[in-house]
């Protein structure tokens, strides 16, 4: 026993040995997890220096209604401006640096497929632009749907308000999109009928 004494057995030195090569494998592990670490944060880093100003250029691309008719900016003046297949009569009505627009939009019954009988869903956008069509400030509002009548107009109101109101001309224009179809929740009938006008990014 006393021989012994000062000295581990086989088992201890076995244990000593795997927590030696444990600890080793750890140390080990730690660099090459910080190195895995660094290049993916590296490469996030390339990759948003890369993409970030193409995405904010994508954002802030102007857009454009110069194929669209147009109205002169008329404050307080009913006007009427017939689209493609939507005619609307509005009134502007400015409120400090905001102008309001209010009126009626038509859909030219004339001018699609005479099954469609049901408006399944529709959206509007009135747009303020400069003489060369750049748009300076718009609005968008969303309906719900309805029945296909000639004489019977959607209600709409926007409000305008560009950065800056400037000395330039201005004009006036409206977007839609609007789909139609045969029936009320129509179920394998005719196809969809859509129509639509809007601004484009130049």
């Amino acid at each position: 026993m006393t021989g012994r004494k000062g000295f581990a057995s086989e088992t201890e030195c076995a244990s000593s040995t795997i927590m030696e090569q444990e600890y080793a494998s750890t140390v080990r592990w730690r660099p090459r997890l910080s190195a895995r670490l660094f290049h993916v944060a590296v490469l996030a880093i390339a990759l948003a220096a890369v993409f970030g100003p193409l995405l904010s250029a994508c954002a802030q691309l102007p857009q454009s209604v110069g194929h669209l008719r147009r109205d002169g900016w008329s404050l307080e003046e009913p006007r009427s401006l017939a689209m493609n297949f939507m005619r609307f009569d509005y009134q502007i009505q400015p409120v400090g640096d905001v102008a309001g627009v209010k009126g009626w939009a038509y859909l030219d019954t004339a001018s699609v497929p005479e099954w469609a009988k049901w408006v399944d869903s529709l959206s509007l956008t009135a747009y303020l632009c400069e003489a060369d069509g750049r748009v300076v400030a718009q609005d968008t509002r969303t309906f719900l749907p309805r029945a296909v009548r000639q004489d019977e107009g959607v209600a709409f109101e926007f409000t305008l308000r560009p950065e800056q109101w400037g000395t330039k001309p201005l004009f006036i224009t409206f977007g839609y999109r609007v789909v139609l179809t045969q029936a009320r929740d129509d179920q394998g009938g005719r196809e969809p009928f859509f129509a639509s006008e809007d601004a484009i990014t130049r």
